[in-house]
């Protein structure tokens, strides 16, 4: 057995798997890694080209599932099964640079009490992607987006030093398996979107920590999967995942906030969209249709428990 179980979960990631993959392979040989890819029913041959390109390899294995379970049900289905007590679990649609699997991993081991490690994120040219996050209650969301008070925010401040973070962005994730254990794992409720939220927000109720290292460096191509599934207009499916996560843990007054939040920023940037033709045909946040749709959804929330007894 490894030592280490790097993890991706794959859904057509055909424009972005083999290259996952290609920047590991130098690390990969040491011995004291091994990669799982768990292809959550992918259709666009993904699963096959990796297998065909790196499959002789010791260090490389393919685990299928018929059906797209989704990020967090997937992910709890393979690490369920994992002996290692340290796993890397990563998107598809992200490149390592050299030395930041170490450096994860050198921060869980230094520090007992971290529960999961994030890394540095970049965007394809090198700019920096922030990954620092503040839970998504409605003040430190009105925080955030304020620019009077955004230099306060996670995502705002500097990303140049370890550090100690309500979340960081789960597009890679050196998790120690005894927290996550201790937790229950990803809560599958979450489809997509926000399952890392929900997770670092219970490690941090059970008195873990959650650590951001900048020496760890990650090309991150963002929302690869998303825009796949859902199209250029995939980051409105973050509204009724925040919208989940303060029903769960929020107070009784965190939706109706978030939901009059939402409603302000939203008509924001329709009202600019309107004023400003140039704005809203390069960024679609600002079109009519966008904002009609996001306000949709944050209306049409039903909540957790109302849900679960619709399902039921």
């Amino acid at each position: 057995m490894a030592d280490v179980a790097v993890v991706t979960l794959n859904w057509n990631g055909k424009e972005f798997l083999p290259d996952m993959v290609r920047s590991l392979v130098a690390r990969m040989e040491g011995g004291d890694l091994r990669l799982i890819v768990f292809d959550n029913g992918s259709t666009d041959g993904s699963d096959r080209m990796v297998e065909e390109e790196f499959g002789e390899n010791p260090w490389f294995s393919l685990v299928r599932s018929e059906e797209n379970l989704g990020f967090a049900r997937g992910a709890n289905t393979v690490l369920s099964g994992l002996e290692e007590e340290l796993v890397v679990l990563a998107n598809t649609d992200v490149v390592f640079e050299e030395d930041s699997i170490d450096r994860l991993l050198e921060t869980l081991r230094k520090r007992p009490r971290a529960g999961l490690v994030g890394p540095m994120l970049l965007w394809p040219g090198g700019s920096l992607q922030p990954a620092k996050r503040d839970f998504p209650f409605p003040g430190k969301l009105l925080r955030e987006h304020l620019p009077l008070l955004r230099r306060f925010s996670a995502k705002h401040s500097p990303h140049d030093r370890e550090v100690s973070v309500d979340w960081v962005v789960g597009a890679v994730m050196a998790i120690r398996m005894k927290a996550f254990r201790e937790v229950g794992g990803f809560e599958e409720s979450f489809f997509f979107y926000h399952e890392e939220t929900d997770l670092q927000y219970r490690l941090w109720r059970h008195g873990w920590e959650v650590w951001f290292q900048p020496q760890a460096r990650v090309v991150h191509l963002e929302g690869g999967s998303a825009r796949q599934k859902y199209g250029r207009d995939s980051y409105l499916y973050y509204i009724p995942a925040k919208l989940r996560f303060l029903d769960r843990h929020g107070t009784c007054c965190s939706v109706p906030m978030f939901r009059v939040l939402m409603t302000v920023l939203q008509l924001f940037r329709l009202l600019l969209g309107l004023l400003r033709p140039g704005l809203r045909r390069r960024d679609n946040r600002f079109t009519t249709s966008y904002c009609s749709r996001a306000l949709g959804l944050a209306w049409s929330y039903i909540g957790r428990k109302a849900d679960e007894v619709k399902k039921g």
